[in-house]
């Protein structure tokens, strides 16, 4: 019997073994360089797309400046690189390192869509013990192509209105929380390219000049127009909230209304087209007054248009304040503008009729709406500006922040009714209650009241002109907006501090990788 050659054997073994620990080796050696390699290209295309992103601040046209922006920083992050054309970079000494950039168009809520740059880097590394792979596996493997890739987009300035309810009922916890929670918000989140204003309400939509209601203006101005986010408006924008006394009714309409000119102007301000435009609306309950806009309709029924005996006199040439009380079997109360003497409309009628107008869409006559209507126009741009006319252009954002307790029954400041004209305020699908982390869909807050309800009010205008029961109840042609839901019975400032985290980081798109 014939016997294998041990000795033979074990030389062929350990040259094989050899053989292949020596190409483990190599392996080992040059992807270990290429990963170095791949480090070093993704700090080059990281550095290069936060400085192409400056330049391009979101919009077409500016490419060949990112491009040098993008060249510029990878020589100073030591890569010898030259532009070569728009979106193109290339080595001008050592290794064929190319870049790449491609500009991409991303849609975000509050404006037009935003200009990203992608930046890529590839370069050939050259290989030592790899390329000997060819004598057993066709092909050339001289080289090993390394390539990263960042995507960056530039912080898109903002224009917000603040519109902040200083009613009677937002008195103590609740004013202090918004207090504290807004100055907060105002410290951390913006830079001098945002714009920030101010409306605050109660009787009037007309802020708080000189330290109370501006009653006798006919157009209303904001508290704080927009203005630059310096650090030195920053802190005047803080001032006037902290000055902020609870008083009086709520005119959400004409808070809303004194909002919008400024966020229309917006539009067709040539250096602020990139900017996302927002409203961030925060109140305590429904509304419970409204502004009339003429002679005429201060002595109507402001939901028929008839004229109503007991407001049949006087004379209001820039206008009026309605609101309305349920004691005794319901009515309604005429105010001039600078809370002189009241003349009152006794009935259920005139009372359900008002009210409802508080909140209206498009049904209570004479042109005059309540506080959906207004922020209608203001999602639209409103105000007749032409710049928001077309399809597509409707880019307001609006944020909606309830401050209440959570009920279900009837004249208490935020029952789910008074969730639901938020929701339809903001065009929100849902409201996140923050007390309990909770989700309601708009379809399940705007249902109709049960019969029991005491008042009577059927709240028909909080589902006129949309389609409950076909899907959310929201206006599919603008921006879909957020509605926050505070509970009074819980950590107020620590909710708010929750809900505005949330809001900081929707608005405010950082340079991102």
């Amino acid at each position: 019997m014939l016997k294998l050659n041990q000795k033979g054997s074990f030389i062929i073994m350990f040259t094989l073994s050899f053989a292949l620990l020596g190409t483990f080796i190599g392996f080992t050696t040059d992807f270990g360089r290429s990963y170095l390699q791949k480090a070093r290209i993704n700090r080059l295309v990281d550095g290069a797309a936060m400085a192409a992103a400056k330049v391009l601040q979101g919009q077409v046209g500016l490419e060949a400046q990112a491009t040098r922006a993008a060249c510029d920083s990878m020589v100073m992050n030591g890569a010898p690189v030259v532009m070569t054309g728009t979106g193109k970079c290339e080595a001008t000494q050592g290794a064929p390192f190319t870049v790449q950039l491609d500009f991409l168009d991303i849609a975000v809520a509050g404006g037009p869509p935003m200009r990203h740059v992608q930046v890529t880097g590839t370069e050939p590394v050259p290989t030592t013990f790899l390329r000997f792979l060819g004598w057993m596996v066709p092909g050339d493997y001289s080289t090993i192509n390394v390539a990263a890739t960042a995507q960056a987009a530039p912080e898109r300035p903002l224009d917000m209105m603040l519109v902040l309810d200083r009613s009677g009922s937002m008195q103590g916890t609740k004013l202090a929380a918004l207090k504290t929670t807004v100055n907060e918000f105002l410290d951390n989140n913006f830079t001098g390219n945002d714009r920030i204003g101010m409306v605050s309400f109660a009787w009037r939509g007309c802020g708080n000049a000189a330290g109370g209601d501006d009653l006798a203006a006919n157009i209303c101005q904001p508290d704080v127009p927009l203005t630059l986010a310096t650090s030195a408006n920053i802190n005047m924008l803080k001032n006037r909230v902290n000055g902020l006394d609870a008083n009086g009714a709520t005119n959400t309409m004409e808070a809303i209304r004194t909002a919008r000119p400024p966020l229309a102007a917006a539009f067709i301000d040539p250096n602020r087209l990139s900017t996302r435009k927002v409203m961030l609306l925060i109140t305590d309950g429904k509304p419970t007054a409204m502004r009339r806009d003429n002679n005429a309709q201060c002595k109507q029924n402001p939901k028929t248009g008839a004229v109503v005996a007991a407001w049949n006199n006087g004379n209001f040439p820039n206008g009026c304040l309605m609101d309305a009380n349920d004691s005794n079997g319901g009515y309604a109360v005429r105010r001039p503008l600078n809370l002189g003497s009241t003349t009152t409309a006794n009935g259920s009628t005139i009372f359900l009729n008002t009210i409802s107008c508080f909140r209206s869409l498009y049904d209570c006559n004479s042109g005059t709406n309540g506080a959906m209507y207004e922020a209608d126009l203001l999602r639209n741009c409103g105000f007749n500006n032409s710049g928001c006319a077309a399809a597509g252009d409707h880019d307001v954002l609006v944020f909606a922040i309830g401050i209440g307790q959570v009920t279900g029954t009837a004249n208490t400041s935020f029952d789910k009714h008074a969730r639901c004209m938020l929701a339809r305020i903001a065009n929100a699908t849902d409201i996140l209650n923050t007390g309990n982390n909770t989700v309601q869909t708009i379809n399940t807050v705007c249902t109709p009241p049960p019969p029991s309800y005491a008042d009577n009010d059927s709240y028909a205008e909080l589902r006129n002109f949309w389609p409950c029961g076909a899907g959310p109840c929201i206006n599919s042609t603008q921006e879909k907006g957020k509605v926050y839901f505070v509970d009074q019975t819980g950590d107020v400032e620590a909710q708010m501090k929750q809900v505005f985290a949330e809001i900081a980081a929707i608005l405010k798109l950082r340079l991102t990788i």
